[in-house]
């Protein structure tokens, strides 16, 4: 029994020693294996509070939607912008990588003559991002995301209802081969009226409005900016203010026409003067959401 007992002593303490040596080496191996994600860089830079929203195709053309307002009063489709218009746009990089990381945020396309500069300090300073080769290194610790401000001045001259995409990349120095994309896009006003003047009861053949006549006027109002994806930053309309006056030129339906009762919004607008007597409409819509549109109509008689 003495040597059984010894033997099995024996046999114990190899048994423990040999389970410490394979602790020790799958200890070893698994601190090993885990060093090349802790290593790895990865980003996301999106809309403000959305680093990873997505865009039309995916996570590298989403996008911020914004609007100058100056330079675009009264102005139609096909006319262009009469002054430069500054505008700020609010991103969120964030670290999605495996350890803290520097981020190199550059502008790789822009439209021609437009300035771009960033901020990462909340607007107190700006740095320039003109230029192919132009960066800043933005520093971002293991799964923190930061604000990042970018200030774009448009140039006069250009389309109104148009769209102009600056493209701001994030790129880690951890990983040079991870990036990610967003867009943020000037709109050189977002709401395109188009407006129509059809002759309802004219004699047969004739395009002329002989007294007695009806004429419809249809204004169309649509919100041109864009929509697709899902987080992105889009434009909205509040309050539209649609208004048709028969006294202010070019108009002259005023004093040539009498009013029909019956004005519509296919939205459902609050329409205003439309009564007996009037001589001017106003058509006002709560909001407008990215790519909708809607018809006021109203009729005149030629006197």
């Amino acid at each position: 029994m003495k040597s059984f007992r010894r033997s099995s002593r024996i046999l114990s303490l190899a048994t423990a020693l040999l389970v410490v040596a394979l602790f020790c080496i799958t200890g070893r191996g698994a601190a090993a294996a885990d060093d090349i994600p802790l290593n790895a860089g990865d980003v996301l830079i999106g809309p403000s509070g959305v680093p990873g929203a997505v865009g039309p195709t995916g996570v590298n053309d989403d996008f911020t939607n914004r609007s100058i307002n100056t330079g675009i009063a009264n102005a139609a489709p096909g006319d262009v912008t009469t002054t430069p218009g500054t505008i700020v746009f609010r991103n969120t990089i964030q670290n999605t990588g495996g350890g803290d990381d520097v981020f190199l945020v550059s502008t790789p396309s822009a439209p021609a003559k437009f300035a771009i500069e960033i901020s990462t300090d909340s607007g107190d300073h700006y740095v320039s991002l003109n230029g192919p080769n132009a960066t800043i290194a933005v520093n971002v610790s293991y799964r923190a995301a930061m604000l990042l401000l970018v200030r774009i001045s448009a140039p006069a001259g250009l389309a109104v209802t148009t769209g102009f995409d600056t493209v701001i990349r994030a790129t880690s120095t951890a990983t040079q081969t991870a990036a990610n994309e967003t867009i943020d896009r000037v709109y050189t006003g977002f709401i395109r009226l188009d407006k129509s003047v059809t002759v309802l009861n004219a004699e047969s053949g004739s395009s002329l409005a002989n007294p007695g006549a009806e004429i419809e006027f249809a204004i169309t109002y649509s919100n041109v900016s864009s929509a697709s994806g899902v987080g992105n930053g889009l434009l909205t309309a509040h309050n539209l203010v649609i208004s048709e006056n028969g006294m202010s030129a070019p108009n002259n339906w005023g004093d040539t026409t009498e009013h029909i009762i019956g004005a519509t919004d296919n939205r459902g607008g609050m329409i205003i003067g439309d009564h007996d007597g009037s001589r001017s409409l106003t058509d006002i819509i709560s909001t407008l959401e990215a790519g909708q549109s809607g018809v006021f109509k109203f009729r005149r008689r030629v006197r």
